[in-house]
């Protein structure tokens, strides 16, 4: 899956979300301690377009998408998330883009592009020191906004809305042999040049009233969603506590 945007947004992203691997280490943002359950029904949480690249970092360091990593990567990432969600007890049920009118699909599209767009100004804003918003203070309390409710009507389980929307953004660089080569010259010479990195953020939106409930992001060196396992433990670390 492509991502939505221009290359050089996600780039920006990417730069952003770099910085913050020296702040503090506070990653989890929650407007409620935990999902909202009903007696007898676990929460249903409608999976959006999983918004994931996977590249290969040359010599020369430029970012080369690769399609079938991505591919591999968002098997391996719906299943890992299938596999949290029966831990946590919720329901998760993939978006549907040919459900509802024209304008709900339309709708519901725009809202891919707002989470990339909200979940940057979090990480700038939230997690970057010097940067946070006056008007917000030390609360959370970022928005999609009502549009949501296209997303929960025309996911219905049971003749009733869907609870939540997931949200999740991911870019994973991996080095080539190339690269390799010039880091291990690099480190000999006593210079440090960077492999590659995973980053990501991810978003849990309460359906009726647009609100960003959870909200986490990954900013690390390692990681592997090329493999089933790897990409278990990417999950976990990005998703699992929005489960609760």
């Amino acid at each position: 899956m492509r991502a939505y945007g221009t290359p050089s947004r996600v780039l920006l992203l990417a730069a952003t979300v770099a910085m913050l691997a020296g702040c503090a280490p506070m990653a989890t943002q929650r407007q409620a301690a935990q999902l909202g359950r009903e007696a007898g029904r676990d929460p249903v949480i409608v999976v959006m377009p999983l918004d994931v690249e996977l590249s290969e970092l040359t010599a020369g360091g430029l970012e080369e998408p690769r399609a079938e990593w991505t591919t591999a990567a968002l098997e391996h990432m719906r299943a890992a998330l299938e596999t949290e969600a029966k831990h946590y007890r919720v329901k998760l049920v993939d978006y549907q883009p040919d459900r509802g009118t024209p304008e709900d699909q339309a709708t519901s599209l725009e809202l891919l592009r707002l989470h990339r767009a909200v979940g940057g100004s979090v990480l700038v804003h939230r997690y970057l020191p010097g940067l946070q918003l006056p008007t917000k203070g030390e609360s959370f309390d970022w928005s999609l906004g009502p549009a949501v409710a296209a997303i929960a009507r025309n996911h219905a389980t049971d003749e009733r809305p869907a609870d939540y929307a997931l949200f999740l953004f991911v870019r994973d660089s991996y080095a080539s042999a190339g690269r390799v080569a010039i880091m291990v010259v690099a480190a000999i010479a006593g210079v440090g040049i960077p492999g590659g990195a995973q980053v990501g953020f991810a978003s849990v939106v309460d359906l009726k009233t647009g609100d960003i409930v959870w909200f986490n992001r990954l900013v690390r060196g390692h990681g592997d969603l090329r493999t089933p396992d790897a990409a278990a433990e990417t999950v976990k670390a990005l998703v699992s506590d929005s489960l609760k």
